[in-house]
């Protein structure tokens, strides 16, 4: 029998998914490449004595100076995926209760605080993370080679990738770079330079071009077309670990209201769970053994990691909490 709480989160997953992508590409539309490719053309002729005055209004354009304000976070909010995060939470809550036959109000005020922090935890990490990437990638472009429209193309195509994505995609547009300078230099010595930068599929990815030869031109359609997929694959983790936290956060809160009712026992405990397969990380696998008489709804359970009230433990962690009694 398939889980009601698992289906749910599976839609939600995809919704929350749909949601971001359209922020996203509003946010790529509204961006002013104009204005930042003219902002770093005043930078270059300027030079580097006046670095730091152009660091501070790059941020302030790109939006990265208050990321919970900036374009990217009213793109989100104009959405209607945070609000129905707000109708999941509920759901999932009062399934979570229903399992000890108990009807949650949902709209109970701590019910509502644990909602809203949820979201706000999940809202403010996504855009934070976001706009270290864009900041990040915005002080590199101030020093970088290239006409400042390149640098400010190079910029935009930051938005919605995480960090370390930013970073591989500058090791990639410089190993383009490089290869434009000098087109007979081998792909493996232009390679050194990324190393630890990039991944093994970035790696053939490169090489491949390298060796075909590409000009400026082909160079910026794939760092565009491999910015997409990084994009893709980012929101597509995101939404997954979001869903994830969030049913796992709403399934706790519903069991708290129940005990608090008397639907569900002063000692009951609950139990962490794990995918049970192949693909389950050590130290996920390590925490129902660390836990083996479980933990009381109002304590975190112990991880190599460290304490967690809920799963998941890390990003792309699959573990579920369960109800259950000390025998």
């Amino acid at each position: 029998m398939i889980d009601p709480i698992d289906q749910l989160t599976a839609r939600q997953e995809a919704d929350l998914k749909e949601t971001i992508d359209a922020a996203l590409d509003d946010a790529i539309a509204l961006f002013d490449v104009l204005a930042i490719a003219a902002l770093m053309a005043n930078a270059d002729e300027e030079g580097s004595e006046a670095r730091d005055h152009y660091v501070d209004q790059l941020a302030a354009l790109a939006g990265t100076d208050d990321p919970e304000q900036g374009q990217l976070a009213d793109a989100l909010d104009a959405a209607s995926g945070l609000a129905a995060l707000s109708s999941f939470f509920a759901a999932v809550a009062a399934l979570a209760a229903a399992q000890a036959r108990h009807v949650a109000n949902t709209n109970a005020a701590d019910a509502v605080t644990a909602r809203e922090n949820a979201i706000r935890s999940f809202r403010a990490a996504y855009l934070h993370e976001s706009a270290s990437a864009l900041r990040d990638t915005a002080d590199r472009m101030l020093a970088a080679s290239g006409s400042v429209n390149s640098r400010a193309a190079q910029i935009r195509r930051a938005i919605g990738l995480s960090v370390a994505q930013a970073r591989s995609l500058h090791a990639i547009r410089e190993a383009l770079i490089a290869h434009a300078a000098d087109p007979v230099r081998g792909a493996e010595s232009i390679l050194v330079a990324t190393r630890g930068s990039i991944t093994a599929a970035q790696r053939q990815m490169l090489t491949k071009a390298i060796r075909a030869g590409t000009s400026p031109k082909q160079a910026e359609k794939l760092l565009d077309r491999h910015a997409k997929a990084l994009r893709q694959a980012r929101t597509k983790a995101v939404a997954g670990n979001a869903a994830h936290q969030i049913a796992e956060t709403a399934k706790l809160t519903g069991w708290q209201i129940a005990q608090r009712f008397g639907a569900l026992p002063a000692d009951q405990r609950r139990y962490w769970q794990t995918a049970g397969d192949e693909r389950v990380r050590l130290a996920h696998a390590q925490v129902p053994g660390m836990n083996r008489v479980g933990v009381p709804l109002n304590q975190p359970f112990v991880t190599p990691l460290g304490p967690c009230f809920t799963p998941p433990l890390e990003a792309g962690c699959r573990c579920k909490a369960t109800l259950g009694r000390t025998a």
